[in-house]
């Protein structure tokens, strides 16, 4: 009788609210592990998914050559040589970009080239009611690597390769078609090169800069008013610099086509041709046929090891970006905090031991009934660990929620009471359904284990030691 579910449920509610004390004890001592652990992982989660992986994408990798230091190692060691020779280190190639393309766990290979002469620019009357003057760090990438929706030809904005078009002859930008300027230098109407920025820079803008100058922060709305700003770049020459690259004066017109993860942190991103035009005019044909790094695409679910060990091997480097250093401080110090939640439920699984061992004690006449009326060893394990169940799922549920409640707390008090900052999240905490069902499984476990050698002691009982009160 006792193995029909509704019977068992029944003693077991019977046994529970008979002894609520020792009951409701344990299941705080659990309550307070699985809000500990829960807390922490979410807390880990929450910074690997929404701060971690925003800044620092999993599954790229920026090849670049190696550095000419005799800190490198051999290679590093040799490159220092070859630079003081005029060799310098091995130069990124079409070659390179081959055999990254080639490895099995790669998806593709985006090729970067930097601008190798000083850009200085000059615009934004309409947006901030002054001209502001800066030199413009301009990095090229392939068009191909961003979106496709911030490529569409069809789009007026589209991040791609526009030259030549008209080249009309002009000398104010009236004279040119809709969505041409007048270049000053050649006197010829061109479409604007179009330029990306990154997330990073905004964050960086909004967190830091709007803040220190008065200006407005840029937002969702904001930022679709700003896609279209035009500005002007002077090529050669810079506000830092007295000596220009070149005597002659070369205008380009840039236009901001929107903002991409592929875009340099620090600086604007134009389609990868325009900088090797300009390169091979400004500086000469090796500097055109050169890359500054090569961007890798990892396929879905592969390792980066492989690709770091032919990067290496072709004597390259990766980038050191930070995100190793980041994502390990992250996974230690949730790995300590993990561990003080785990001694947490060690000493409430403890707890729940002690609990049931009285609890037998108390009960032995009752549970030597259960043997005379035919009741076997498995039934009273099924009686025991069912009450344990029962205390693992209050300590999982309320472990959750005392969680989730801190979460809260932190989150709202991070919004009201500390300054923005770059990529600042509206939540640091993720509790995904994995990790809630995790921590009510490991309740549940906890809870369990801590019942099971009380459990195995009781059903050992002979009914007649259990009511003669021996043994």
């Amino acid at each position: 009788m006792m193995r029909r579910p509704f019977g068992l449920l029944r003693l077991i509610r019977q046994n529970i609210a008979r002894a609520p004390r020792p009951f409701a004890l344990s299941v705080f001592g659990i309550t307070i592990g699985i809000a500990a652990l829960s807390f922490f992982l979410a807390l880990s989660l929450g910074m690997q998914e929404r701060v971690l992986h925003r800044i620092f994408p999993v599954d790229r990798l920026e090849v670049v050559p190696q550095k000419t230091s005799f800190d490198s190692g051999a290679s590093g060691a040799l490159d220092a040589i070859g630079s003081l020779l005029g060799a310098g280190p091995k130069a990124l190639d079409q070659a390179t970009l081959a055999a990254l393309r080639a490895h099995p766990d790669v998806e593709t290979v985006y090729p970067r080239a930097k601008v190798a002469f000083p850009v200085r620019g000059w615009g934004g009357e309409k947006l901030i009611g002054r001209t502001a003057y800066l030199d413009l760090p301009i990095d090229g990438i392939d068009p191909q690597a961003v979106a496709p929706e911030l490529r569409d030809p069809q789009n007026p904005l589209a991040f791609i390769d526009r030259e030549p078009q008209s080249n009309a002859p002009c000398t104010e930008d009236k004279n040119c078609p809709s969505g041409e300027f007048c270049d000053w230098d050649v006197n010829k109407c061109r479409p604007p090169v179009p330029v990306l920025i990154s997330p990073f820079l905004i964050e960086v803008y909004n967190s830091s800069l709007a803040k220190m100058n008065g200006l407005p922060r840029i937002n969702g709305f904001l930022l679709g008013r700003l896609r279209g700003f035009v500005f002007v770049a002077d090529l050669g020459r810079s506000f830092l610099a007295r000596k220009a690259v070149t005597d002659k004066v070369r205008y380009r017109h840039l236009v901001l086509a929107g903002v991409s993860d592929r875009a340099a942190p620090i600086g604007i991103t134009i389609p990868l041709p325009y900088v090797q035009r300009w390169n091979a005019e400004l500086v000469g044909e090796r500097a055109a046929s050169e890359y500054s790094s090569l961007s890798v695409q990892m396929r879905r679910g592969r390792g980066v090891t492989g690709v770091v060990e032919l990067a290496r091997k072709l004597g390259y480097t990766i980038e050191d970006n930070g995100a190793e250093q980041a994502s390990l401080a992250v996974l230690l110090l949730t790995a300590l905090f993990v561990l003080v939640s785990l001694s947490t439920l060690a000493v409430a699984a403890g707890s729940v031991t002690h609990t049931f061992f009285r609890a037998i004690a108390e009960r032995r006449h009752e549970l030597g009934v259960l043997r005379a009326v035919g009741a076997s060893r498995t039934d009273l394990w099924f009686l025991l660990l069912g009450e344990a169940s029962i205390m693992g799922i209050f300590g999982g549920v309320f472990g959750l929620g005392l969680a989730r409640a801190f979460a809260l707390l932190i989150d709202g008090l991070s919004r009201t009471m500390l300054p923005d900052f770059p990529f600042k999240p509206d939540s640091y905490f993720l509790f995904s359904l994995p990790l809630c069902g995790f921590a009510l499984g490991f309740s549940l476990l906890t809870c369990v284990l801590g019942a099971a050698w009380p459990a195995r002691t009781a059903a050992r009982m002979s009914p007649a030691a259990a009511l003669s009160g021996r043994g």
